[in-house]
């Protein structure tokens, strides 16, 4: 897979101050961290708008990054990897992203996301009428970086309603482990009035609001120190 070449720019220390992360997400930059390999963790800002166009079609999980960094008049590249990142709830925009660095030559463990194939083919929602119902999305493996897979392919053209696709049924090549639970489901495909039965049974979701407010205010204090 190839590697996404990104520029990033050290924080100031201006940039580290109180509501400077709020300041930074307004001038077009995305605040982050960098840390790993036993090195001082590093804040970083990201362009918005280069992010955005780098991963637009190919999602946020699964990609090694060449980050390009200038410090003291000297340009470097680090390796790494999204190991977290932060969503604005109603504005869905990237808030805050944490990269690690990894070495090429020694195994890692990321989150890989699944694509379904022949969705619209599929035995049991083309002619049963059924509907896919997702389990998980993304998939936890372990491998080399230069191993790893842009996504994890589920075909389910013979798929009927009631069969039910877990972990264990995912096939990945050898060099390749994964890591999540065996007995999980990955999808089944249900009738369609059991889904909206299930929608209605279902208590309304808790807003994710307070928990991103939460974790920026961290953020922020972390910043003051």
């Amino acid at each position: 897979m190839e590697n996404l070449a990104l520029e990033i720019a050290k924080r100031n220390l201006q940039e580290l101050k109180n509501n400077a992360s709020n300041r930074l997400r307004k001038a077009g930059f995305i605040p982050g961290v960098l840390y790993g390999l036993k090195t001082e963790p590093l804040n970083i800002k990201v362009g918005s708008k280069s992010f955005k166009d780098l991963i637009k079609g190919r999602g946020i999980s699964g990609h090694i990054f060449d980050l390009h960094l200038k410090e003291d008049g000297k340009a470097k590249k680090i390796t790494a990897i999204i190991k977290d990142y932060q969503i604005e709830p109603l504005s869905r925009e990237y808030s805050h992203l944490d990269f690690v660095r990894i070495r090429m030559e020694q195994e890692i463990t990321i989150q890989v996301p699944i694509l379904i194939l022949n969705e619209e083919k599929s035995y049991g929602i083309k002619e049963q009428g059924g509907v896919l119902q997702h389990g998980i999305r993304e998939i936890e493996i372990t491998c080399l970086p230069k191993d790893i897979p842009e996504h994890i392919e589920i075909d389910i053209i013979d798929l009927k309603i009631g069969d039910i696709i877990k972990i264990s049924d995912i096939k990945v090549a050898d060099n390749i482990k994964i890591l999540s639970d065996p007995d999980e489901m990955v999808l089944t495909i249900i009738y369609a009035t059991q889904l909206r039965e299930e929608e209605i049974a279902a208590p309304p979701a808790e807003e994710a609001e307070p928990e991103v407010i939460k974790k920026e205010k961290a953020e922020e204090k972390e910043e003051e120190k």
